[in-house]
């Protein structure tokens, strides 16, 4: 294979692992679930691995540009709506409505200015965010996996997990916010 193709197939695995994901959190046996971690682990170690592939060969693509946040889009939220689903509580569904809603304008805006040959520029932050967001959705799935079979302080764990998901909300709105600062000329 082309090495060339590389960063791209990556990117659509990604989306590809999302409905097995789902399928194996959703799961009541306990070796299933721990594939759903294993499955948003890889999913999330080829969001930089076919960065990297693409930076270190010079194989960054328009395609590339437009479909890898999308693809990170499409995982992350896919693990926020189901973490919703079983912790409604705790991941309430007021803030998956906020990244979800914030993800929507960015992309929006992203594809208007695709359509006119001018990509946005995306911050040092936002990749951040996205990083930030892997992680406690690692947390939150380390923590539904294992609930029973660990002994957790649950009236902490669930505080933790809302604060952590509050946090990751504010981050991802600021983010949103300065992404549309850093390209307000643009938009």
């Amino acid at each position: 294979m082309n090495i060339k193709y590389v960063p791209n197939i990556l990117t659509l695995l990604r989306i590809l692992i999302v409905p097995f994901f789902i399928v194996s959190f959703l799961n009541e046996n306990f070796s299933i679930r721990i594939l759903s971690i294993i499955l948003f682990f890889l999913g999330s170690f080829s969001d930089f691995l076919d960065g990297y592939i693409a930076r270190k060969y010079n194989l960054v693509t328009n395609f590339g540009k437009i479909i890898d946040p999308l693809a990170d889009k499409i995982l992350i939220l896919a693990a926020f709506f189901i973490l919703n689903k079983m912790y409604p509580t705790y991941v309430p569904l007021w803030m998956v409505s906020l990244i979800l809603l914030r993800d929507l304008i960015i992309t929006y805006f992203r594809f208007y200015f695709k359509k006119k040959n001018f990509i946005l520029k995306t911050s040092i932050i936002a990749k951040r965010k996205t990083l930030f967001q892997i992680i406690i959705i690692h947390l939150l799935l380390i923590f539904h996996v294992f609930k029973e079979s660990i002994p957790f302080d649950i009236n902490l764990s669930m505080q933790i997990i809302y604060f952590s998901m509050l946090m990751c909300v504010i981050f991802t709105v600021f983010t949103g916010l300065h992404y549309l600062f850093i390209n307000r000329y643009e938009v």
